[in-house]
Order: structure tokens, then sequence, then C-alpha cells
């Protein structure tokens, strides 16, 4: 297997840039998964990468050979593309066989591995069907064991998993994660998946219009993002955002809206996570926590006693809808044009009712604050590897 190394990589289609200035190393071995919105640019990186789209600026090396100029079929790596791409008059066999049919492998290695790749993704009984005959996980299996056979530096892989249903899409994640234990291969996964990402990359590359916005594990962006983009994007429900002003009385921090209807103080632990706070004082400023550091104020009273006021910041708002989803529940909440909506992930025990004021508690340990400007994050620089 080969690192793959970006250098400055840029792709222009006419006036558009696709793929802005990008720099990226991916080790060897290494699971990293490119994730962002339609247009971002991930695909363009990945086709880059596997020689399908020339660049317009900049160096893409494998192992330590620039590959600018070699062919897709001398780059010693497998894609695996979102359609499956199989050839519908050949039974599974025959198209996982066919690349190295085509480079001239000898017939008992071409079985050999055939039938091992088989065995590693469970698709030995499948052998003699053609693609019609095969469920869409099925057509998955036999599209990676195809790449898989290849025994290539690099696998490509271009949102495999997006034309499956929910249930195959959770069993065909870990299958695939499985299988980067077991090759010990450098991958490069492109989805627009949030959760795909999360729980299968050993780093995540974070883009938007073509610009690479934060790559780092998947908890080191889910707790400490870059800006209020990756926070927002990362995380499902995504991370709530409210414009507040910051304040300060003696050495206490807090935010509150614009009208003073909600005040939250900013715990004493809390305040070294940030840079410099001072300097936004009486400053508007971008205030976000993710919808499980929101809790129903009563389940918590129950379960602390009145160590709950200590621990948590709290206010009222009015439930707009209300979400069961078996082991919690969703909260809708609003309070006037200040809070239009607030997304509460909170117990299932939650004793809130639709259409009614109720009391929700907050975890400010957890909160974070961008620079309502930049949509930068206003942490120390230091915190983001922790």
């Amino acid at each position: 297997m080969a690192r793959v190394l970006l250098n400055s990589v840029t792709k222009r289609f006419g006036n558009v840039i696709a793929v802005n200035d990008v720099d990226l190393e991916v080790r060897d071995k290494e699971f990293v998964v490119l994730v962002g919105p339609s247009g971002c640019g991930k695909t363009t990186t990945l086709r880059m990468i596997a020689g399908l789209e020339e660049i317009t600026k900049g160096t893409i090396s494998i192992g330590d050979t620039v590959v600018n100029d070699i062919p897709p079929k001398d780059r010693d790596i497998a894609m695996v593309f979102q359609n499956y791409a199989l050839y519908p008059h050949m039974d599974v066999y025959n198209n996982m066989a066919f690349g190295l049919k085509l480079r001239k492998f000898p017939k008992t290695e071409i079985d050999r591995r055939v039938k091992e790749a088989a065995r590693m993704l469970g698709i030995e009984n499948l052998l003699d069907r053609k693609p019609k005959q095969l469920s869409g996980g099925q057509r998955q299996r036999v599209a990676v064991g195809r790449a898989v056979v290849r025994e290539p530096k690099v696998f490509l892989m271009d949102e495999p998993l997006s034309n499956l249903d929910a249930k195959l899409r959770v069993q065909m994640r870990a299958e695939l994660s499985k299988l980067h234990q077991r090759l010990q291969a450098t991958i490069i996964y492109v989805t627009h998946d949030q959760i795909e990402a999360m729980t299968m990359g050993d780093r995540i590359v974070v883009m938007r219009d073509g610009i690479i916005q934060q790559v780092a594990s998947p908890l080191v962006i889910y707790n400490h993002p870059n800006n209020a983009f990756v926070a927002g994007f990362i995380g499902s429900p995504p991370m709530n955002f409210i414009n507040m002003i910051l304040t300060r009385e003696d050495d206490r921090y807090f935010v509150e809206t614009i009208e003073g209807r909600v005040r939250l103080e900013i715990p004493r632990e809390r305040v070294p996570y940030f840079e410099n706070l001072d300097a936004y004082v009486e400053k508007e400023v971008v205030f976000g926590i993710r919808p499980e550091d929101i809790e129903d104020y009563n389940v918590f009273r129950v379960q602390y006693g009145e160590a709950v006021d200590s621990m948590m910041n709290s206010f009222t708002a009015m439930v707009d809808v209300i979400e069961p989803m078996g082991a919690e529940t969703y909260l809708y909440l609003s309070l006037d044009e200040e809070i239009p909506q607030l997304i509460a992930r909170v117990d299932a025990g939650t004793t809130a009712v639709s259409g009614e004021q109720h009391k929700v508690a907050i975890n400010m340990n957890k909160c974070q604050l961008f620079d309502k400007e930049t949509e930068k994050t206003l942490r120390k620089e230091d915190v983001r590897l922790r």
C-alpha cells in the first residue's frame, strides 16, 4: 500500500474553480473520508487522484511517484463507483476477474484471488449469477470484490453506498470497515453522508466550495470544529446556532440573546477553551450547542435534584414539534423571533407537550462560540488535537 499526497491541487472547469489549492496527505493504510455537500469538490478530487480528471495546477503523488502524467490504468489504484458499473452479460466470477484477465494474469492466480475475495465478502455462492439476479447489497459487494482482487496500492470509493436502503447502508458500513482492517489498505472514500464519515473514517476531510475546511479524526471534528460550517455539517441533528451578545461581569462570562430573554453563563472551566474572550465582550457572536447537550429540565431534576441548577443553565421555550425516536425524543423549540428554532435531543421520558411551554437545561461545558463575520471558532488553536 502507499500514501497519497496532494500538493496545491486545483481544478478549473472554465471559470469555475471546482477544487481550490488543496493540500492533503493520506497516510499509508489509512481510511480517509472526503465529506461535504453536493458540489463541494470531493468527487472531483477523487477523480483527479484516479486520473479521470486532469489537474489544472499542483501535483498528486501515490507512494513516491508523481502521477500527474501517468494514465489511470498505470496508477495501481482500484475504484468503486456509485452505480457499481458491473458488466450485465458477465456472471459475478467474470466481473471480478475481468481486470485481471486484461492484465494477462495466470488463470490459477485469477481463480485464487477471485475466490479469496468472494469468501472475504460472503458472496461465494453468487459467483455464477448475473448482476440482474443480485440485490443492491450483493451488487455492491461484487463491485468491492472486483477492486479487492486487483490488490492495488490505493482504493478509491465514490459514494458506494448511496443507492442502498438505510438498513443495508448500516450493514455495508460495518462490512467496509472490517474489510479495511483485514486488508490494511489505503482507502479514500467520498460521501455526502456525515454519519458514514463519522463511523468509518480514521480521519475526515470536510470540504466546502472546493476548499478543505478541516482535516482531523471524527471526534476532534465533532467536539472541536474549526468553523460554523463544519460544526453544522457534522452531527445529526445538526448543531443549533443562535446570535447572542457576549458579556462579562467581573471574571464571569455570559451569552445573552439580543432582547435579553435568555442569559447563559459560560462555566469557569469552559472559559480557558476559548481564545481572548475579552476582545468579543459586548459584541455579537454565534453561540453553538448540539441537540444532545440540551436536556429536559424536569427529567434532569428527578435525576440530580437541586444540583441541576448549579450544573446547567436553563430557560423556558415553546414546544413546536415532538418527534419520538424510541430511545430518545427530539423537541423542536422556539422563543419568539430571537430563537426561531432549537432542536433538543432529550430522554424518551420527557414530559414535554406540543404547543406548550417547557423548561430545558443547557450543558454549557459543551458550548461553542464563533466569530459572527468569519464564522471561525473562538477556541484556542492548541485545543483542536485533544
